[in-house]
């Protein structure tokens, strides 16, 4: 063994970049081990949803992404459906943020990122390495074998660089090694889902296409025209766009077929203009203009085996249409990161890991569901599912997909069957994303959802404070850390809206974790003043697997 690191990230591309950058800002040293000698310059995913940019806003990453967005999404960008640009809308559909219950706040301090993917990989690599973490790339993983039996011990890894072969010994892998994850094949894990579903050409142009928009904001454009299916998406929010058509090679098609003047007869079909001037543009240093991609849907039958956890596209690849993919990968590297960094720091049993597969992969299998559905109603694709079944809003999947694992104290009005709820329901039930207020803290103003970092909170009402007490009792009892936040007290919150957002009285509390996932949550105080302690006690012993 030449070296050993806790945490050994397999792939420097969007996931595992942000499973770097999450496990240094918990103070988990980890090792990324990337082959490739940079990141990509191809664009690939080309936006970050609110929840997703929360994540990010949480190590202090937003501010840098916002700065470094393609193009701009403001609440007048809107969805069309149409057989062209210029053509009359089938179906517009706003992209405005979602508002609260009471119309008061939007549901998210965070708006959409427009951001090019490997724009946020520069990003995510350079503040990874900030943090502390040890990003290599031109680095390739050869080999891992077991380090004691079944994987009991943590695996040794040969990995190979410009100055040899070194054997790394890992605590705990996370794959993040793409969608064809040679970790995941060598450990025999299959998968649920249709699998291919057709590919798509993709190429950038510059345009002028404000005659055919007519003062309306593009945020994406589902066409009939040149095909069924085709995707118009602005670029830079100016006169650059991207636009992508269905691509067969099984029937013939070639990428040699889109020749420069093709893609240029191809882009005034799709928008409506004949006679629109149009100038294809490379998409990569090389020169190349038009790039291929297949569209596939299917899940991993495991998110985790022994010492490895799959993250991003090694754990579940979906349609790019409702942009789902990039962003689901990253909340699986959030929901990852502050479970090793609890059972590493000993603040965690090690059965917490064990709830990340089993509230990610439910998420994953809703998420390609919707992706699937959407992509059916927006670009015709034939996709294998019911034909009575109806994708919901965007919304519902970017904010309200619902956790039920050990470590949720789910109540009995969450049935089982519920895979996600609109955001205006969002009211603090456990097992969902903690809704956001506006509070002030040291005289500035901060979302509530700013004060879920490294280790849980627990969030008591007015006349809480038995339960902030009881909370560091508890945690000391159990071997764990808790904040507590006592709203009125340790935060005020001026509009009033804290308790009746999380369904409490003036003396219950609500318990979040690091992900900011309601884990558990009491309306009031308990029958017996005694029992707060016996409560949060036992609380996060089931939590945090004590």
């Amino acid at each position: 063994m030449d070296e050993h690191t806790p945490v050994l990230i397999v792939g420097g591309g969007l996931c595992g970049l942000s499973a770097a950058t999450f496990l240094a800002w918990h103070g988990v040293p980890a090792t990324v081990v990337e082959r490739r000698s940079g990141t990509l310059l191809h664009p690939r995913a080309r936006a970050v949803n609110p929840r997703a940019m929360e994540t990010l806003r949480g190590v202090g990453l937003a501010p840098a992404v916002l700065a470094g967005r393609s193009r701009v999404y403001d609440e007048r960008s809107q969805r069309i459906k149409a057989a062209t640009l210029a053509g009359p809308e089938l179906r517009p559909t706003s992209m405005a943020a979602p508002r609260s219950a009471d119309g008061s706040i939007g549901v998210s301090p965070c708006p959409w990122a427009p951001i090019d993917q490997d724009r946020l990989e520069v990003l995510l690599r350079a503040h990874a390495a900030e943090l502390g973490a040890d990003v290599r790339f031109g680095t390739a993983l050869r080999s891992v074998e077991p380090a004691g039996p079944d994987w009991d011990g943590g695996v040794l890894a040969k990995i190979e660089d410009a100055r040899g072969v070194r054997t790394v010994h890992a605590g705990h892998v996370v794959a993040a090694d793409g969608y064809r994850s040679p970790l995941r094949r060598r450990l025999g894990i299959g998968h649920t889902g249709p699998g291919a579903l057709g590919g798509s050409a993709n190429f950038t142009f510059t345009a002028d296409l404000a005659p055919a928009l007519r003062g309306r904001h593009l945020g994406v454009g589902h066409f009939d025209r040149p095909r069924p299916g085709t995707v118009l998406l602005p670029h830079d929010g100016s006169d650059r766009w991207v636009l992508g058509i269905p691509f067969d090679p099984s029937a013939g098609e070639s990428l040699a077929d889109f020749t420069p003047e093709r893609c240029a007869d191809m882009v005034r079909e799709a928008v409506g203009m004949p006679d629109l001037d149009v100038t294809i543009v490379p998409q990569l240093e090389d020169g190349t203009t038009v790039l291929a991609y297949e569209v596939e849907a299917k899940v991993a039958d495991r998110f985790r085996h022994g010492p490895f956890s799959f993250v991003g596209d090694a754990a579940h690849v979906v349609p790019p249409t409702g942009a789902f993919g990039a962003s689901t990968g990253i909340q699986d590297a959030h929901n990852l990161a502050w479970k090793l960094a609890a059972v590493l720091r000993g603040h965690a049993g090690p059965g917490l890991l064990d709830s990340y597969e089993d509230e990610r992969r439910r998420v994953a299998l809703f998420t390609m569901e919707q992706a699937l559905l959407q992509s059916r109603e927006r670009t015709g694709r034939s996709v294998p599912l019911d034909p009575a079944l109806k994708p919901v809003d965007t919304d519902l999947v970017v904010f309200g997909v619902t956790y039920r694992s050990s470590a949720v104290v789910l109540e009995d009005d969450l049935p089982a069957e519920v895979m996600a709820l609109p955001p205006a329901q969002l009211d603090g039930k456990p097992g969902t994303r903690a809704p956001h207020v506006w509070v002030r803290q040291s005289g500035a103003e901060v979302s509530v959802l700013d004060l879920f970092q490294r280790r849980p909170v627990l969030l008591a009402a007015s006349s809480g404070e038995p339960w902030a007490r009881a909370a560091r009792e508890a945690a000391d009892e159990v071997g764990t850390e808790v904040d507590t936040f006592v709203v009125g007290r340790d935060v005020t919150e001026p509009a009033g809206r804290f308790a009746s957002a999380y369904g409490l009285g003036p003396e219950g509390a609500v318990l979040v974790r690091p992900d900011g996932f309601v884990a558990w949550r009491s309306p009031g105080a308990p029958p017996e003043p005694a029992g707060h302690r016996d409560v949060l006690t036992r609380t996060l012993r089931r939590v945090l697997s004590l």
